[in-house]
């Protein structure tokens, strides 16, 4: 069936919201919507249920240019209007964006960003972003090129220190405070420092002092940035699979351990050999907790509808719990990617059989009948995906919202989903959604 132009899709961010949810990831920084009238809160209304700890309206202002500027040139108030606000709010960082009008009618706006640069002590980056393109994890690696290439990456670099690219912050709450400790905490146990992340919820300036890392590390979310990284930083750059489950904790650990050995090290093996040690550990520990979810979950019946990065993580991990997984639904608009899915899936151990049907970036209608017709064949008590999937009302089904958006589900209390006590805390809230099955 050839799918509707109109549909809606279960998720439809272009480029625009994810530079803005790179902006809201900066503390400090501003985003600068140069634009008709019409398109002031397409930029963050979508973040207000999400995000319960930090307000995003302020992060944003816009020019509001109308026809007449739009003839005669929009450069000159594009500068006015970032000079008098640097005045009043004195940002960090500077980001202009501009509309799809703007866009294809104004010719001086590379100019004024230029003009812009001399006058102002902050740095400013110019975004296009008319809303008709891309996706939310696109916008949001175009900025972690951006923003990369502000770093000084002259600086002395530390053999035992990596930067972390791509890392998917939505929110100001705890999940990811407690994510970014396990992220930490793993790469200490195989002597590793976090030196800086893109993104993180800390300030440029914090940010900036990813240059000290020897190694960088790619998230899947930067996987697009990875030949501006390595241009830019001059460091090695290895893209690396979500540290979700227990399988995937490791994955990360190992190849994290093998992008930041040297050659001599790598020769005599003490990564490896320190790297098992360390997963022996943390598997000895998580392990065992993680199996008692599994006696009472196998069998069971799960949906996964999520980006493709976190849905083949997630996948991986439920299929280890023994449940079963007959559909994901990849909800990352143009970048669902059901090769790399697979491929994520073969690189983390999961068997060839068993996997679920993919479906890549369905429309709401087509994900939510998909998931009607496999709750009417077998019982489907557990979908793991986000605040669009509870609004669909499978019968018998309970959401476990995970990543963006969660407007049902708000962190307080230091909850990770990433890393080994990550994935004892993800088997917790799976089990608990599939109570109603026992």
């Amino acid at each position: 069936m050839t799918r509707s132009p109109y549909a809606l899709a279960d998720t439809d961010h272009g480029d625009l919201f994810g530079v803005f949810l790179a902006v809201h990831a900066l503390p400090g920084s501003v985003l600068l919507l140069h634009t008709t009238v019409g398109c002031k809160f397409k930029t963050q209304l979508h973040l207000y249920g999400h995000d319960a700890f930090r307000e995003s309206h302020n992060r944003r202002l816009w020019t509001g240019v109308d026809e007449v500027r739009l003839i005669a040139g929009s450069g000159e108030r594009l500068i006015r209007f970032a000079t008098t606000w640097y005045e009043r709010r004195r940002p960090d960082l500077f980001v202009v964006t501009t509309n799809a009008a703007v866009e294809l009618s104004a010719v001086d706006v590379e100019a004024a960003v230029e003009d812009l640069r001399r006058r102002l002590p902050c740095p400013v980056l110019l975004l296009p972003a008319p809303g008709y393109q891309g996706s939310l994890w696109g916008g949001y690696s175009r900025m972690v090129s951006a923003v990369a290439g502000l770093a000084d990456w002259t600086a002395p670099r530390d053999p035992a220190a990596v930067g972390l690219a791509g890392y998917p912050f939505d929110r100001y709450e705890m999940d990811h405070v407690a994510n970014l400790g396990e992220v930490r905490r793993l790469l200490k146990a195989v002597g590793l420092d976090l030196a800086g992340t893109l993104f993180s919820g800390e300030p440029l300036a914090a940010v900036r002092g990813i240059a000290r890392a020897g190694t960088l590390i790619a998230l899947p979310y930067a996987a697009p940035a990875v030949p501006a990284l390595a241009a830019a930083s001059g460091r090695p750059v290895a893209t690396l699979d979500l540290p979700v489950g227990l399988a995937g904790s490791a994955a990360f650990l190992r190849a994290a351990s093998a992008a930041a050995a040297t050659p001599t090290a790598t020769a005599a093996g003490l990564p490896d050999a320190r790297t098992e040690a360390a997963i022996d550990r943390e598997l000895a520990r998580a392990a065992p907790l993680a199996a008692r979810v599994a006696d009472r979950v196998a069998g069971l019946r799960a949906a996964v509808c999520l980006d493709t990065p976190l849905a083949a993580a997630v996948t991986a991990f439920l299929l280890d719990l023994g449940l079963e997984v007959p559909l994901a639904c990849l909800t990352d608009g143009v970048q669902a990617n059901p090769a790399a899915f697979h491929a994520t899936l073969d690189r983390l151990g999961a068997p060839p059989a068993g996997r679920p049907a993919v479906l890549a970036a369905p429309s709401r209608d087509e994900a939510r009948d998909a998931l009607l017709a496999e709750a009417a064949r077998s019982p489907i008590p557990v979908i793991v995906g986000s605040a669009v999937q509870a609004g669909y009302g499978v019968p018998g089904a309970a959401v476990v919202q995970l990543g963006y958006p969660a407007t049902g589900k708000h962190q307080v209390y230091p909850v990770p989903w990433m890393g080994s006590n990550g994935a004892v805390a993800l088997a917790q809230r799976v089990m608990d959604a599939a109570a109603g099955a026992f």
